[in-house]
């Protein structure tokens, strides 16, 4: 059975806040949706829900960071599903989760390169996939549609698009996908924090669930901003894309 792990976590850097509101909003949104998923032609399996990691908001990222890294060597147990909470979760989900399954490949599918060297601090949501890489982790960006100040280009990747992918995800055994909802175009999931335009569709995402089927270890989602989500459109949207997720983790 797949564990899901809520991590209502963000920082002061964020453009704007409300992302660790999401876990919440997700796990409420689930109640308006079918099982059923027409895309995988299967039902949502069972999952256990282990509740949320909190840390005190007080304490500096890296503090948090290590806090939640203690409570999921606690709780992690095989392939999980993490509720995010703003991409700076990428720094105790990752790590813990290679202590578990060993090697793997992360494919990061986002809006930015999340490559800064440091964001307000070397520990925030701008700076996750440098400090992996750091780390010794092979990280895939794709859908990237910006770079910022110092940043550098990913070996694994592509600007703008997909190109490549699927070769990326053909490569590794294992591969844990880390999603960030200003993936997604903003015109059709707006509830983010840094919304970039030219993004993606919900279908982009299905076909790259089918293609990591079997691959995967564990799925983050991150940076859903409930507080934008004046319609709760993209609660609900949020909600399927657990649905999914929770699927292709199962297969």
């Amino acid at each position: 059975m797949i564990d899901v792990i809520g991590i209502p976590f963000e920082t002061s850097e964020n453009f704007l806040r409300g992302s660790a509101l999401a876990p919440a909003h997700i796990r409420w949104h689930l109640w308006g949706i079918d099982r059923y998923s027409p895309y995988f032609k299967e039902k949502m399996p069972e999952f256990s829900d282990l509740g949320d990691i909190w840390t005190d908001f007080d304490l500096d990222p890296e503090s948090r960071l290590n806090l939640i890294s203690e409570k999921l060597r606690e709780r992690i147990r095989g392939k999980t599903l993490f509720l995010g909470g703003d991409h700076t979760i990428s720094l105790a989900t990752i790590p813990v989760m290679r202590e578990k399954f060993g090697e793997f490949a992360v494919l990061h599918l986002d809006a930015h390169l999340d490559r800064w060297d440091n964001f307000g601090g070397r520990y925030s949501h701008a700076t996750v996939m440098r400090r992996l890489e750091e780390m010794g982790f092979t990280v895939g960006t794709f859908g990237y549609r910006t770079v910022g100040e110092g940043e550098y280009i990913p070996r694994f990747g592509c600007e703008l698009g997909l190109c490549g992918l699927k070769d990326f995800v053909e490569s590794f055994e294992k591969i844990y996908l880390s999603f960030d909802f200003d993936f997604f175009d903003p015109s059709f999931f707006p509830a983010v924090s840094n919304p970039e335009p030219m993004g993606f569709a919900f279908k982009d995402l299905i076909e790259i669930l089918k293609t990591l089927m079997g691959k995967l270890v564990g799925i983050e989602l991150v940076e859903y901003l409930p507080t934008l989500d004046h319609s709760l459109t993209c609660g609900t949207i949020s909600a399927i894309v657990f649905r999914e997720s929770l699927i292709a983790l199962h297969r």
